[in-house]
């Protein structure tokens, strides 16, 4: 038996039959991220349920030696997320859910599979606003929206997904379980290891679960289109509104040939 099969062999009775699929049982979706830069099919994908069976796959494929792809919504178009034919890829997309929601600490407990639209819809529910936000919203992960540090649309005026996030909860690449999941805004206990994994691609651990911060709920908003001469009097707009209105919530600039080719 090579290598490999005793490793899956072992992912199998750790895991589940159902949980470790090889060969054609792997769907193409997994073979790429969203660039299809060079799709390969892995040598097996893994579909774990919870933190433990995350943990017991990395601990495996650590002895092993064995080369392993954190998978999220693969909407990444880096290359991030895409496996090699000698890779086994590891997908969070059955490890989703919503754990809590507490209105108190305006904060949300979530596992890492979680497509970033429920947490949106979840939130303005409870009546907040859970404010990252992005164009593949309904098809990305919470937990690759961490581990990649995404940006998207209110950047501006909330800062980058390490600005939403209180605590992590991390399986590190020989199976611990680091446990960071802190719900306190106000926290200056030592050092803030969750900082190191959020944006570190998934080549520290894997991001597991999350707590993140809620925002009010928009009581109104409103959208305005601005024909201005030049850069620098786009930036003295936004000046004058963040001085007289506060931040908005985004502000893009198209130049003339961009808009153009929007309208045509």
């Amino acid at each position: 038996m090579s290598e490999l099969q005793q490793t899956l062999t072992q992912l199998r009775g750790a895991l589940g039959e159902a949980a470790v699929l090889t060969g054609e049982a792997i769907s193409p979706q997994h073979h790429s991220d969203w660039t299809n830069n060079a799709p390969a099919r892995p040598a097996a994908l893994l579909l774990p349920r919870n933190t433990e069976q995350v943990a017991s796959a990395l601990r495996i494929c650590h002895a092993a030696r064995q080369s392993l792809v954190p998978q999220g919504g693969l909407t990444g178009l880096a290359a991030g997320a895409e496996p090699r034919a000698y890779d086994i890829a590891l997908s969070l997309e059955r490890l989703e859910g919503i754990e809590e929601i507490d209105s108190a600490a305006a904060t949300i407990t979530v596992r890492a599979g979680t497509r970033l639209e429920k947490i949106q819809q979840a939130a303005a529910e409870a009546g907040f606003l859970f404010p990252l936000d992005l164009g593949a919203r309904g098809s990305c992960h919470i937990g690759g929206n961490i581990a990649t540090n995404a940006g998207g649309n209110s950047v501006i005026r909330y800062g980058m997904t390490r600005d939403q996030v209180l605590g992590l909860e991390v399986v590190l690449g020989d199976g611990r379980v680091l446990n960071l999941m802190n719900k306190m805004i106000k926290n200056n206990t030592g050092y803030d290891l969750k900082q190191c994994f959020i944006g570190s691609e998934g080549t520290l651990g894997v991001i597991t679960r999350a707590v993140l911060k809620l925002a009010p709920a928009r009581s109104s908003m409103a959208t305005a289109l601005c024909a201005l001469p030049d850069y620098a009097s786009a930036v003295s707009l936004l000046r004058c509104l963040q001085r007289e209105l506060g931040t908005p919530e985004a502000y893009e600039l198209m130049w003339p040939d961009y808009y153009q080719l929007g309208v045509s």
